[in-house]
């Protein structure tokens, strides 16, 4: 049964501006391009698209699915601008809750309040007797009350554990825990349990589709109790319904344990390179620097590993023929492990990824190029936090701060997303970021302009980057002969609208294989 799909724009994203009339797609694959009248006589079927715009199907290429569920499932605070105003939304989810209840907020930023300081644990504590966890925007920081410090047995007297810190003023508890400290508190949470993790796997999937993403590729096999509880319900939500494709990186800390288990891949489960994280975020100030933060001059951030324990990981993933994907931030951070990728570098034709790569110089740059490295790069991140990150940087540092442009003119690969639940998973808002180097309703010429890509390089990331990253540019990414059948359906064309009008085209349908997943009625 071949279908034919015509009467719409179709770009190829085999090269600017390619556009073919239709598209003939049998059992998940496109079967052909090519004109109408070519085409017709092999289809048993049409499927019009009623002058939308179809491109390849959007990835996002660095995302947290499960995470994001739980966003989708708790208290949102992202938006807000005060710490009074964040006191008084989580003061009224707290008057509501039992004692046995944990409340847990996500997205906050304290660069958006007038002062930027966070609760204290006595005002934390004020607000009820429920648990209570805050997650920063970053998830490199979470605020605890005393409640929730206690249920993990961290008190005064605990040690900030290796690769991360637990927050203390003359001796005593703050509440913020950074890093691998934050995991003392989120790992232990009682109420991960197979059917919350499916409940958030679901809400995930469906908002992703809707937002005309086809796929992702996520990180959440460390954080959901045994590796083998996320891994079941993706099985369980993804795989058996076939209408979202996941790309599954492997926690360093599970990745053994992960490879003991069933990790037959299809295409809708994939699992891929072993995760590190080498340094923490900006926001907290652990990203890992070279000089020492411009608003704290006794703090270069934080390595969450040495230089050997990184080489025992790394030496570990080559012993599997596999390749390691980094989330490194700072300038040390990303020089550090592309000196340890120089030494055990993958199999040939393979490809290590670098995912966020946020500061970066002429040295780096030219390192990156001469590796067999990707990069995961986040375009939003340049909105946001930028005027923050450029008082913790200094101007100077600030020029290598979240390149594009850089990148893609010394030949690597990149591809687009967007760590949500940091960042909302809206690929067009990623794409005008690339583009504009602005957030949403700003007129500038941009954070750090000389980054700006064209429209066509910043689609690229979502579609072909996303592909390549992980060694299927000749399957995915392309509308083209032998390619799968996944589409991105817009109600605009995104290489002709008007600029501003970009990141708020709707989406007429999502198609996996052929299946429409998704339809905006």
């Amino acid at each position: 049964m071949a279908t034919l799909w015509t009467g719409g724009k179709i770009y190829t994203m085999a090269q600017v501006g390619e556009t073919v009339e239709a598209v003939l797609e049998e059992d998940g694959k496109i079967v052909a391009t090519g004109s109408v009248e070519s085409l017709s006589p092999l289809a048993t079927s049409t499927r019009h698209l009623q002058g939308n715009v179809m491109y390849p199907g959007f990835v996002d290429s660095h995302l947290h699915i499960i995470g994001y569920g739980e966003k989708l499932k708790h208290i949102d605070v992202s938006a807000i601008t005060s710490k009074e105003a964040l006191l008084e939304k989580l003061q009224e989810r707290m008057s509501k809750a039992s004692p046995k209840e944990w409340v847990i907020a996500i997205g906050l930023n304290e660069n958006q309040f007038e002062e930027p300081i966070f609760p204290t644990l006595a005002e934390l504590d004020a607000l009820g007797e429920a648990y209570l966890i805050i997650k920063r925007s970053c998830h490199h920081l979470i605020l605890a009350n005393s409640k929730a410090l206690a249920f993990a047995g961290i008190t005064n007297a605990t040690p900030s554990p290796e690769g991360g810190i637990v927050e203390k003023i003359d001796g005593q508890l703050t509440g913020v825990l950074k890093d691998a400290a934050l995991y003392l508190v989120v790992n232990q949470m009682p109420h991960i349990t197979p059917a919350y993790i499916e409940d958030a796997l679901v809400k995930a999937v469906a908002s992703l589709q809707a937002y005309g993403l086809v796929g992702g590729h996520s990180e959440d096999l460390s954080y959901y109790g045994p590796p083998s509880q996320p891994i079941q319900a993706y099985r369980k939500i993804v795989e058996s319904q076939q209408s979202f494709k996941v790309h599954l990186l492997q926690h360093h800390t599970v990745f053994k344990e992960v490879e003991k288990l069933d990790t037959t891949s299809s295409p809708f489960l994939e699992f891929g390179a072993m995760k590190i994280f080498i340094d923490g975020a900006f926001g907290g100030r652990t990203a890992a620097l070279r000089q020492p933060y411009n608003d704290d001059p006794d703090n270069t951030g934080m390595l969450i590993h040495t230089t050997e324990q990184l080489t025992k990981y790394v030496q570990l993933a080559r012993q599997y023929g596999q390749t390691v994907a980094v989330h490194a931030i700072g300038d040390l951070a990303i020089e550090l492990i592309l000196d340890v990728f120089t030494a055990y570098p993958p199999q040939a034709g393979q490809l290590d990824r670098v995912i966020h790569c946020s500061l970066v110089d002429e040295g780096i740059l030219t390192k990156l190029a001469e590796l067999p490295v990707a990069i995961d790069m986040q375009p939003q991140f340049v909105q946001g936090e930028y005027d923050a990150e450029l008082l913790k940087l200094g101007e100077e540092r600030a020029q290598g701060l979240h390149p594009l442009k850089s990148l893609l003119d010394r030949g690597l690969v990149v591809a687009g997303g967007s760590d949500a639940p940091i960042e909302v998973p809206n690929p067009l808002i990623g794409i005008y970021a690339a583009v504009t180097r602005c957030n949403v309703g700003e007129k500038h010429d941009g954070y750090n302009p000389k980054e700006k890509i064209s429209r066509f390089e910043a689609v690229h990331l979502y579609t072909g980057g996303a592909a390549e990253i992980i060694g299927q540019q000749h399957s995915r990414g392309k509308i083209a002969e032998g390619y799968t059948a996944d589409f991105t359906i817009l109600k605009e064309d995104i290489f002709t609208v008007a600029i501003e009008q970009l990141p708020h085209i709707e989406v007429f349908c999502t198609v996996v294989d052929g299946k429409i997943v998704y339809e905006n009625r």
